[in-house]
């Protein structure tokens, strides 16, 4: 929850203003509210590419305060994030919620950027694994397998988030592993062509280690992403090495 439309055209025009590298694909995803600034700001532009925080699951109805996916449509957005960690544990968002907004982008070519973590307490009890591995599989339970569009999933251990505290690359590898076998699982070899982020305590110093391992196919990036400036250096770091 930063910016507003006067910050946040003004935070495009900045960062389009960075030396940012080609061969990354670069997105942000805005508060809804922001969304018609950020546009002007683009423009035409491809890069960053549009996306948003949140979204309903209907196209229209009594559903008050909420917003659609033909809404954000209409804002050109490429994809929008779905089931982050903090609208999970602080508002409540469930599995059944989460596969529901997947579906709903899904049916209007909105990619779906799927969050997935478990909490400090789920993993020093060993339980990681088997939590994302349940909220991958229940995220996709109203997906439409035959469809030619893919989501994305980003792995957030929670306890990372925020804490500056980032996860070992060694556990985001295995991770990481574990939910791309659950993908190939789920989608056959076309799994192998879901990407998945790596999101938590995300900065200049670490994102190249972590996107350099394997089944990590970028990051989700918070904090470290609030000042242009700094999220072009980050971008440019991601490709050294």
């Amino acid at each position: 929850m930063n910016y507003g439309p006067m910050k946040a055209g003004a935070w495009i025009r900045a960062f389009r203003r960075e030396r940012l590298p080609k061969e990354l694909d670069i997105g942000v995803a805005l508060p809804h509210v922001s969304l018609a600034a950020a546009r002007a700001s683009l423009g035409r532009a491809g890069v960053p590419l549009l996306g948003a925080q949140n979204t309903f699951w209907s196209d229209e109805g009594a559903f008050t305060g909420e917003v659609s996916p033909t809404m954000l449509k209409e804002f050109g957005i490429s994809f929008c994030l779905v089931g982050h960690s903090e609208r999970r544990t602080v508002l409540g968002e469930t599995d059944e919620m989460v596969a529901k907004k997947a579906a709903a982008l899904q049916k209007h070519g909105i990619e779906p950027v799927i969050c997935v973590g478990e909490t400090a307490s789920q993993r020093k009890k060993g339980e990681a694994a088997k939590i994302v591995r349940k909220q991958i599989a229940d995220a996709l339970k109203e997906w439409d397998m035959e469809g030619a569009l893919l989501p994305s999933f980003a792995y957030e251990p929670l306890w990372a988030i925020g804490s500056g505290k980032p996860c070992p690359i060694q556990e985001v590898k295995e991770m990481h592993e574990t939910i791309r076998a659950v993908l190939v699982k789920c989608f056959g070899e076309r799994g192998r062509g879901v990407r998945i982020l790596y999101g938590g305590s995300v900065d200049l110093r670490n994102v190249n280690e972590y996107v350099s391992t394997t089944n990590v196919d970028g990051a989700l990036v918070g904090s470290a992403s609030l000042d242009p400036r700094n999220f072009g250096l980050l971008c440019r770091a991601a490709i050294v090495g």
